[in-house]
């Protein structure tokens, strides 16, 4: 295959992407503004015949590794039964809520507030409206939509990833890391790849090399597509759950600081884009908060049955040497963490002097994420034990995908 070929795909891949992304985002727009159910389901429709033209197409025959490791997760989705709480009774239920009532906004009325209705819809809103274009609800189906979230994360992942074997050995270490938590119906995998992908986008875009591998003839327009896609991949991680708006502004806060480290003019371009991304999220939470509803893992809606306040939870738990055990075994002993540590470390002994810049990002947003996950620990209303037990191998996922992939990354030929 020559240059221009190549070239060609990739431009074709990174179109398809944002098309794929566009029809994601609207889904949940459409839900937002009550619009005419025509629409939704037209924008669905659409939605379905993006991912099939990617699929059938010859065009992506490069990618049919993607392809098929997109049709394992849609199958093994399909073929397995709704049995975890979390993704039952929260997402499941709420993308129930949406279909019957109609309503992107039913869980205002704060029914049943354990199962966090303060929670971003994005990824249940996709599942009510699969829901509402077949005609009925089950358990199974409805949850599939999740591993149509996950395609265009995983597009762009593998697009900047220009070797066929590392483009594979990514994939399975996806699969290695989280390939349940992707079908189970929980978003905890989505926040994961997505988290990814943002820092990927946004390192690219405003900080490292830029784009520098691009056919020269179509760079400029590459670079807009990707710039939009960095706002769509920005919205819907910070919709699909609350730990998803701190990532991103995790990694706001780390854009800043680079910025200023490298010496690089803000410009409006930098503005608008952060604007864009956040601006639904605010809405959200600006319309759950003058609703009523909160988010309860800090402790809003239970303090009859935790009497403690925050300050003193922590400081509480800080003395107990109980808690360090418990920490030690949830947060750092975990078999993924440590092996994607040990990949991280490879990489940045072997690669450290041509990737400076992104090491030194990638370990700036881990670093502030991983402290933060003591923070929310140390700090839940909820018995710290059954806390870090149920969730701890969930969200520690975002941090090893991350590493992972900048260590495979790390091993390419040109400077990123």
């Amino acid at each position: 295959m020559n240059v221009k070929s190549t070239h060609h795909q990739d431009s074709k891949l990174l179109i398809i992407c944002l098309l794929i992304s566009s029809a994601i985002f609207l889904n949940y727009f459409f839900w937002a503004i009550n619009a005419l159910s025509f629409l939704k389901y037209v924008n669905f429709s659409i939605l379905i015949f993006l991912i099939s033209y990617f699929l059938v197409s010859r065009e992506f025959k490069k990618y049919n590794f993607i392809k098929l490791f997109f049709l394992s997760l849609l199958i093994l989705c399909l073929g397995s039964a709704l049995t975890d709480w979390d993704a039952r009774s929260v997402w499941l239920f709420h993308a129930k809520r949406i279909y019957i009532d109609n309503d992107l906004y039913g869980g205002f009325d704060n029914y049943m507030p354990e199962l966090m209705n303060a929670y971003p819809l994005i990824a249940p809103s996709l599942s009510a409206t699969l829901a509402k274009l077949i005609g009925h609800w089950n358990e199974i189906f409805p949850k599939s939509t999740n591993i149509l979230l996950v395609l265009p994360a995983v597009l762009i992942q593998c697009f900047f990833l220009k070797d066929s074997k590392f483009k594979l050995m990514w994939l399975m270490f996806i699969l290695l890391f989280s390939g349940r938590i992707l079908i189970n119906g929980r978003t905890d995998g989505l926040v994961a790849i997505y988290f990814v992908s943002c820092c990927l986008v946004i390192f690219k875009l405003f900080i490292g090399k830029n784009l520098n591998f691009l056919s020269i003839k179509n760079k400029k327009i590459n670079r807009s597509i990707i710039l939009v896609l960095g706002i769509l991949f920005g919205i819907i991680l910070t919709l699909l759950k609350n730990e998803g708006f701190v990532i991103m502004f995790i990694i706001f806060i780390s854009t800043i600081f680079f910025k200023l480290l490298t010496k690089r003019n803000f410009s409006f371009e930098d503005l608008f884009f952060w604007i864009f991304i956040f601006l639904p999220i605010i809405i959200w939470k600006f319309m759950a908060t003058t609703g009523g509803v909160y988010p309860r893992i800090i402790g809003f809606g239970i303090e009859a049955v935790y009497s403690e306040s925050l300050t003193q939870r922590i400081i509480i738990r800080l003395t107990d040497l109980d808690n360090y055990k418990l920490i030690l075994d949830y947060l750092i002993l975990n078999e993924k963490f440590i092996i994607s540590l040990i990949i991280f470390g490879f990489a940045f002994l072997k690669n450290f002097k041509k990737n400076e810049m992104i090491f030194k990002f990638v370990i700036f947003n881990s670093i502030i994420y991983y402290f933060l996950l003591y923070f929310i620990y140390l700090s839940t209303p909820h018995d710290i034990s059954w806390h870090l037990n149920s969730s701890a191998h969930r969200v520690l996922i975002s941090i090893v995908l991350l590493l992972t992939y900048f260590s495979i990354l790390s091993f390419q030929g040109k400077k990123n």
